[in-house]
């Protein structure tokens, strides 16, 4: 009997040996030589998370939001004046005075985002993120143009977007490299809708997901766009031609083709033409949404897939004139974002607590034997 539980020791050791280290060579994680920041994450109503970080000597305080569409780096500053511009008065601005390693340079910066045109001038100073402090340039926004920012939680955001800045300076990820604070261009995404997060920048955090990461190569140099292998919407197969996806962490909902969307409103018993309004007796007999990137496939619920909000049930589900998947919130609620500039593709996992990560690098054959092992020695 002992020999039998010793063997089945080695066995099991040398099985969960040979799936990690498999694993961590498939998925080019962290080493144990990798540099790596973590970042809380907190949720504001409106389908964002923000961070709270440092800037200049001392920190002063601000709340920032970690863009994935683009490379725009901004901070709101003293130099906006309040009685000219709204969307200066409702936010922490950059005092570029009372820092002692404030940078100013004669590069002018200009960008559109969310809907409102940013001025000024780049500056350079010392960013804290988490526990590491690195200089990293930035636009010190004096001019704005529009009011959609002026209630938005956030007082800059940090471009983490794939493609160049537009500018004559490094990206966020490139000056956190060159000063020492991570290894590698990369950053992994923890955020579900309603409840706080993490960012990693330089890994990703293993305790965040079960299995594997599976990678697809990005297909654009100016965003993370990728190949979506399968959409299906029971047996409906909405994958069509040429199915690709991008990340939306700004938005609750999906986007999809409208010739899609319309095959999916269709099986729920909605008009394309409006807003899809259900009953909401009904919600557990809809099918699943299943997208399937690579080899991992993954599953929308229909109770997450239906708003329940305001007494009434509606989809989440949009259609836009144009051939792209815009995954929001609705699908990131399950999935562990992996980014990764160095080799300029992107990755998905499942969040723990869908799969038991115990077993899941195992075949069915291997729990089989495990199984029987065990009932074996309980005889």
């Amino acid at each position: 009997m002992q020999l039998l539980w010793f063997l089945l020791a080695v066995f099991l050791y040398f099985q969960f040996s040979w799936a990690r280290a498999f694993e961590d060579f498939e998925n080019n994680q962290n080493s144990d030589n990798d540099k790596t920041v973590a970042v809380p994450l907190i949720w504001a109503y409106g389908g964002y998370h923000f961070a709270e970080i440092g800037i200049g000597t001392p920190p002063q305080k601000f709340r920032v939001f970690f863009d994935i569409w683009n490379q725009n780096t901004w901070i709101i500053s003293t130099k906006c004046l309040l009685y000219k511009y709204a969307t200066c008065r409702n936010h922490a601005r950059y005092d570029a005075k009372k820092s002692n390693s404030s940078k100013e340079t004669a590069e002018e910066f200009s960008c559109v985002d969310y809907g409102t045109t940013l001025n000024g001038t780049i500056t350079e100073d010392k960013v804290t993120f988490g526990n590491q402090v690195v200089s990293v340039p930035f636009g010190e926004v004096s001019k704005t143009e529009g009011e959609t920012l002026a209630t938005a939680t956030f007082d800059g955001s940090f471009g983490l977007g794939f493609g160049s800045t537009g500018t004559k300076q490094p990206t966020v990820l490139q000056s956190m490299q060159k000063g020492g604070v991570i290894s590698k261009q990369v950053f992994g995404i923890y955020a579900r809708s309603d409840a706080n997060g993490e960012i990693t920048f330089g890994g990703y955090d293993k305790s965040r997901y079960s299995g594997d990461i599976d990678f697809v190569k990005v297909i654009s140099k100016q965003e993370w766009m990728f190949d979506i292998k399968r959409i299906m919407f029971d047996d409906v197969d909405l994958t069509g031609q040429n199915c690709q996806g991008v990340v939306n962490d700004g938005s609750h909902h999906i986007y999809g083709p409208k010739e899609q969307v319309e095959k999916i409103y269709k099986k729920l018993g909605c008009d394309p033409s409006k807003l899809c309004e259900v009953d909401c007796n009904k919600i557990s007999t809809f099918p699943k949404l299943k997208i399937t990137v690579k080899k991992t496939e993954f599953i929308i619920e229909p109770k997450d897939y239906i708003d329940k909000e305001s007494g009434r049930c509606t989809g989440r589900l949009f259609d836009l004139d144009q051939p792209t998947w815009l995954l929001g919130n609705l699908f990131l609620d399950n999935v562990y974002t992996a980014y990764d500039v160095d080799n300029a593709q992107i990755g998905f996992a499942r969040v723990n607590g869908a799969t038991s990560a115990l077993f899941s690098n195992y075949k069915p054959v291997q729990l089989v034997l495990i199984v029987a092992a065990l009932r074996y020695l309980q005889m």
